[in-house]
This record gives C-alpha cells, structure tokens and sequence, in this order.
C-alpha cells in the first residue's frame, strides 16, 4: 500500500451494528422472534413483511427510524447512518 492510501472499510453486523444495541434490547425482542443477537438472522436475504430482500434488517432499520426500538433508547442519527451503511455494504455479518 502507498503511503496517503485510504482502505476503504466495510461495516459489518458482529464488529459495527450488534455492538449499539444493548443486552436488554436483544432479551426484549428474542421473545418477539426479532433475533438482534444473530447476524445470520440479521442478514437472511428472505423476504417478507413487506420487503423484497433482507426483511429482517430492513424491518428492525424501520423500527429504529421510527424511533420504536430500540425501547427507551431512541438510537442517534449517527448510529442509523452506520446501519444504513451496512445495509449499503451489502449487509455483511
């Protein structure tokens, strides 16, 4: 690599996107069969609930922009730019 090179990073759901959601979040949503804990889940290319791809991610992003989850933890604009970077990315676990 050249001295001044930028690596250009991808997000992924274990190293970027898991670690913002707290352990209380995950408990409260396995229950409701929304598995934050799994990056498998996470980044299952399924559709469903009215998406055409990657539903799981794509219905817990609406959440989180919705400010409906996290519960009493509305996550920051910084933090949803860096989930929809991942999703960008290509949803990589």
């Amino acid at each position: 690599m050249r001295a001044g090179s930028v690596i250009a990073m991808t997000t992924g759901y274990a190293q970027d996107i898991l670690l913002m959601f707290r352990p209380g979040d995950i408990g409260c949503m396995n229950p409701k069969g929304i598995h934050l804990g799994s990056a498998q889940w996470m980044c299952d290319p399924a559709a469903n609930h009215g998406f055409d791809d990657r539903a799981n991610a794509r219905r817990v992003f609406a959440a989180l922009s919705s400010g409906f989850m996290p519960p009493g933890h509305k996550w920051s604009q910084e933090w949803r730019d860096i989930y929809s970077n991942w999703m960008a990315d290509g949803f990589q676990p």
